[in-house]
Order: C-alpha cells, then structure tokens, then sequence
C-alpha cells in the first residue's frame, strides 16, 4: 500500500513539472472521469452509459459553441483477474472549429490493500476541421473574395494515446492521467495547423456519511494543467436518500484567481441519473455570457 502512494505521489510530482493539456473542461467531471481517465474503465462492476450535452458562451452574438460527450463502460472478468473495457465519443465544434474523438479504452484491475488499483490505457482516432466555408461577412466589412480560406474546409488526422492510474475504496478515490500523449501535429492545409497538446489530469474525490444516515457529502477536487495554463474546480455536493443531489463549485485559474461558480442540480431514479450544471463566469467575460 505505502508503494502504491509513492508511486501516485512521484506522478503529481512529474505532472506539476510538465504541464500540457487540450481536453475539454466539463463542469460534471465526476459523471464523465472516464473521459478524462482510461483507467477508470469498469470501476463500478456494473454496465454504465452516459451522455452529456454542454452549450458555452450563453448570449454572445453568433455563438455556436456546443459539446457532445458519450461514454460507456464494462467490467470484464478473465480467469480470476479483473479489467475494465470503455468507449469514448466526443463532438465539438467552437467558432469556426470543429473536433471529433473517438477512443477505446482498456483497464486491468488489482486489489491492493481496501481499494482497487487500476492501470488503463486508450487508443483512438481524432479529428479536427476548419470550417472556412462558414465564414460570414457583413457587407460594409473589407475581404478579398478569392481568399481560399473563406470558402474551404479542412480536416486532418491523428492518432489519441492515453495512459492513467486509478485507486479507489468505498471511501474515496484519486486519478491521475496522461492524455494525447502523441501530441500530433494536424495540418489543415498549407496555412493552417492544429497543436494537440498532452493533458494532465488529477481527480480526487471522499464520501463522508453524515450522522444522519438519509444524507451523504461529497466533496471533489478535479485539476487539469498545461504548459500554458492551471484549472481547478472545487466542489461540494450532497446527497439525500441516494435519491436528490445538489451542490455548488468554485473554478480557479493559474493566477489564483476564482473565475466561475457552478450550481449542481441532479436525481437518481433506481439506476437512472439525470443531472444538470449550471456556471456563472466571475471573470470579465460575464458582461457578455
């Protein structure tokens, strides 16, 4: 067990000095942590299908900002070892941009101490377009009408590598994961080029039975980082009669600063979830969104 944490510990360690990352930024980050984590895959012993649909950027003129997010994913028992199997389909489009991922996932599972240790690992394909024909100018605007840009798409190519690390008891549990580890360089025509970063991602998560027995706290903590940028979300949640949950969290970004605040509104109904997320940004940017 104190191998196991020396081993989750040297992992932050290298993360917070070699920062990169691109996924996107889900504000239910603990219904999607397969997304963010292969090693996920198959924790909960049980057949698990989630989707997500988030619009960004309420109110702006012109904004299409719109992410789609589906997930599923299996225990499989071989002999007397345990994995995990899962599937992951993301389709977003921003501005002119447009991605599309879709990812198989593979994780083996060890018992270690009161918690399950489970190393995973993703393989996929992604691809991002440039929808240049979409361009739209008012007619007082200045452009060249040749310009190619204004009337191409693009679309290119490239491979998605994934590796984490995930523990977990009844209690609690952390992951931490590696993520477009190839870091491909996706031309989209002669002037245009798309930078797939690596991502890291850190989760961590406690469920604390309060003395009253219908009520249950569930706080959160979700740290994504770049080389360019920090972000954490911290969150607050509870539930009543496994039934209802709700709760609130905090965003901060690398200067330290607390830039949105997220209500959390959701309910179980027997083995059916529906949950819903809404950010206010505290940032500048809440003039206009």
């Amino acid at each position: 067990m104190k191998r196991c944490w020396i081993i989750i510990t040297l992992c932050c360690i290298f993360v917070i000095n070699a920062l990169s990352q691109t996924d996107s930024q889900f504000n239910h980050y603990f219904r999607m942590m397969g997304y963010y984590n292969p090693a996920y895959a198959g924790k909960t012993g049980d057949l698990n299908a989630h989707a997500l649909y988030r619009m960004q950027w309420l109110g702006m003129d012109g904004n299409t900002t719109r992410s789609i997010l589906v997930a599923a994913d299996m225990p499989w028992k071989l002999r007397k070892t345990n994995h995990g199997l899962g599937i992951v389909i993301l389709s977003e489009k921003i501005g002119l941009d447009e991605d599309f991922y879709v990812s198989g996932q593979y994780a083996y599972k060890k018992k270690i101490g009161k918690g399950i240790l489970s190393a995973g690992l993703q393989i996929g394909l992604m691809s991002k377009s440039f929808r240049g024909d979409s361009i739209r100018f008012e007619e007082s605007e200045e452009h060249d009408p040749n310009d190619e840009i204004e009337k191409s798409k693009y679309d290119a190519k490239g491979l998605d590598l994934s590796i984490g690390l995930f523990y977990s008891t009844d209690k609690y549990y952390v992951g931490l994961a590696s993520t477009r580890i190839l870091e491909p360089n996706l031309k989209l025509g002669e002037n245009i080029e798309r930078k797939v970063a690596r991502g890291y991602n850190l989760t961590a998560g406690y469920n604390i039975q309060t003395k009253n027995p219908l009520i249950e706290l569930q706080p959160s903590v979700f740290v994504q980082m770049s080389s360019r940028m920090v972000a954490g979300d911290i969150t607050a949640r509870v539930v009543y009669n496994k039934m209802f949950n709700g709760g609130l969290c905090t965003r901060l970004s690398d200067n330290g600063n607390f830039n949105a605040v997220i209500l959390y509104l959701g309910a179980t109904i027997k083995k059916f979830h529906v949950g819903y997320a809404y950010e206010y940004p505290t940032s500048a940017i809440s003039k206009v969104s």
